[in-house]
């Protein structure tokens, strides 16, 4: 691991940061902690996506199965068969991680280029909801609706919106500090080696199928993770919203305007995205029918074009250049009398 991790982790930057935010419940008004508690929900999912998607490059849009694998599936073992929703949800992660690495596996097996992969996951993505949409089991298209909420940390119940907050702060956290591990750790050398060009990845000896795989499988878990805290915080499972592919092109448009790539641009990007879609929402959605909706893709687009990179790397470049040292001023030259000493 390189010294930059723990250089980052150890931080206190960091810790005041995650103090600071570990307050918000005790302060903000209930309608401002559900924008952030959905913020910190989507931060973690994108982070959870960059894996694959920013390191690997691997534009998988077959993630809102995992998402749902985590929500509708382990809420269905709960309700239908009597399971402690701790228990589903880590039965929910392992299936989501042996489904993430099968997806590698057969991108790997077939070859697949960077649009076909993205096609045949969106095209599973499809299949895995007319799936729940058809399977009474999970609900169908009724969807379900888990039990009221009595505080009970043993059956997955946090007590109210101030526990749920600190549940999705601290999954979002986690899959953050996944990322730096993974960039600053030979995985990342070798996703990031995948991305940028396979043939000569293998050439220099990096395993492909094994390195896909695990990146897959660590992104699928923790996506499932969130979807089950997701499922809990919502109460009732739309599968129309917990397992629809339009979940992961969300997910994918908020890690690529943060930062493809980089740690803290998905956190950055679904921090800034998320309430401010909720907010336009809030204050516009009955001035005039869809004009929230065009203020808010105004400026999706203004930002894309502004900065092409995403804003945490623009933001990180901005902070080194003020961090820079200026560089000293030159001395006066010597004239050649004073060099020969008169």
């Amino acid at each position: 691991m390189r010294p930059n991790f723990y250089h980052v982790v150890f931080s206190p930057i960091w810790w005041i940061t995650i103090a600071g935010l570990a307050t918000l419940p005790l302060w903000l008004p209930s309608y401002y902690l559900h924008i952030a508690t959905l913020a910190l929900i989507y931060a973690g999912l994108a982070a959870a996506w960059n894996i694959v998607g920013g390191l690997t490059g691997q534009i998988s849009l077959a993630h809102s199965i995992f998402v749902g694998m985590g929500a509708v599936f382990a809420s269905a073992l709960l309700l239908q068969l009597g399971i402690n929703l701790w228990v589903a949800a880590g039965i929910a992660a392992v299936l989501s991680g042996a489904m993430g690495a099968a997806i590698a596996w057969i991108d790997h097996r077939f070859r697949l280029g960077h649009l076909s992969f993205a096609l045949i996951t969106l095209a599973f993505a499809e299949m895995a909801e007319l799936v729940v949409l058809g399977w009474d089991f999970v609900g169908g298209a009724s969807g379900q609706s888990l039990p009221r909420d009595e505080g009970h940390f043993l059956l997955f119940q946090f007590g109210g919106s101030h526990g749920y907050f600190w549940l999705v702060m601290a999954l979002a956290t986690l899959a953050l500090v996944v990322n730096l591990a993974i960039i600053n750790a030979p995985l990342g050398y070798f996703l990031r080696a995948i991305r940028d060009n396979e043939n000569a990845a293998q050439a220099l000896g990096v395993g492909l199928l094994r390195n896909k795989m695990m990146a897959m499988a660590i992104s699928a878990v923790l996506t499932s993770m969130i979807g089950t805290a997701y499922a809990r915080y919502s109460t009732f499972i739309d599968p129309h919203m917990f397992a629809s592919p339009v979940l992961t092109i969300e997910i994918v448009l908020f890690a690529t305007i943060g930062g493809l790539g980089t740690a803290f641009g998905p956190i950055v990007g679904a921090i800034l995205l998320v309430p401010l879609g909720e907010i336009l929402r809030g204050h516009l959605g009955g001035v005039l029918p869809g004009l929230h909706y065009f203020i808010y893709g105004t400026i999706v687009v203004v930002v894309i074009l502004a900065l092409p990179q995403g804003i945490g790397p623009a933001v990180a470049k901005l902070a080194r250049r003020f961090r820079a040292p200026k560089p000293a001023a030159a001395a006066p030259a010597k004239t050649l009398a004073e060099g020969q000493g008169g």
